[in-house]
């Protein structure tokens, strides 16, 4: 996308809005399925990516096209990484585990 005013930025959205609106409210028996399911999903990711040009821009004027990419942070929701598998359970030579009902000195 080349550099937008703000004005034809506005003018995009407004365009995409009424294309999915059109969508969104045609009759079942004119829906094309797939296609328009399909083109709802682009128009939405389209608009998103429109909004956020206009908030970058509106923020800063000079405000490059294409944000600089940023890494997502940790998910604390996911919970800690999990325990590495131990040598003790024999999982890194070809050795079976070792039976859970023998009792083993540990040090």
């Amino acid at each position: 996308m080349k550099k937008t005013s703000e004005g034809s930025l506005l003018d995009r959205i407004e365009a995409l809005v009424e294309e999915e609106q059109r969508l969104r409210s045609a009759p079942v028996e004119e829906r094309v399925g797939d296609d328009d399911d399909r083109r709802l999903e682009l128009i939405g990711a389209e608009l998103d990516r429109c909004w956020a040009l206009l908030r970058r821009r509106r923020a800063d004027p000079n405000a490059p096209l294409d944000p600089p990419e940023v890494p997502d942070p940790p998910n604390d929701l996911d919970g800690p990484d999990p325990e590495p598998p131990h040598l003790e359970h024999g999982v890194h030579d070809d050795q079976p585990a070792p039976d859970p009902d023998v009792p083993r000195d540990i040090p």
